[in-house]
């Protein structure tokens, strides 16, 4: 219990120490400006790496599309990015362990970036943004709601390939395991 108390106070800190990038004009036009929806996953994997938080990296993509600097057409591909770089504290935390820990960082890693390669398309050939779009006005959870239908989706999309993605790892990871 204390361990978690500690977990969310550290993530709470860090939410706080980023809310002064909200009123950085170089930061949100950096967020908020693109042209291609593989710069918004770029900026939001890249963002997202270096604060190791995506909980506080989501709730400044929620801050800058409430102040409506950015639409949920871009901000979708900006969390896809997030998820991506939610992936680099696991890949920093599995360097001091076994191949079984340094495995699983790399399913997470696999996870995100075959999820975020399957809702680029969903996103702009399908109405996937206009279907969160019409489940609430409200952009914060319009970018909970995306992030949710992802995770969801990705989820159910690839547990029927649990196994292909274990031996992917074991491929990735090599050696015999303890």
């Amino acid at each position: 219990v204390a361990g978690l108390g500690i977990l969310f106070l550290g993530m709470g800190m860090m939410s706080a120490a980023m809310i002064p990038l909200r009123n950085s004009e170089g930061f949100v036009r950096l967020m908020t400006k693109f042209s291609n929806p593989l710069l918004g996953i770029l900026a939001g994997a890249g963002f997202t790496a270096i604060i190791q938080s995506s909980s506080a990296s989501v709730g400044i993509l929620q801050a800058l599309a409430v102040s409506g600097l950015i639409g949920i057409d871009s901000a979708v591909f900006v969390l896809f990015g997030q998820n991506i770089g939610a992936c680099v504290t696991a890949m920093l935390a599995s360097i001091g362990t076994n191949r079984a820990g340094k495995r699983a960082a790399m399913i997470h890693l696999m996870f995100n970036v075959i999820g975020t390669l399957v809702f680029i398309p969903i996103c702009l050939f399908l109405p996937y943004v206009e279907l969160i779009e019409g489940l609430t006005a409200d952009p914060k959870l319009q970018i909970s709601f995306a992030h949710i239908g992802f995770n969801i989706v990705a989820t159910l999309l690839l547990l029927p390939f649990a196994k292909l993605l274990v031996r992917l790892a074991e491929k990735l990871v090599p050696g015999k395991d303890a």
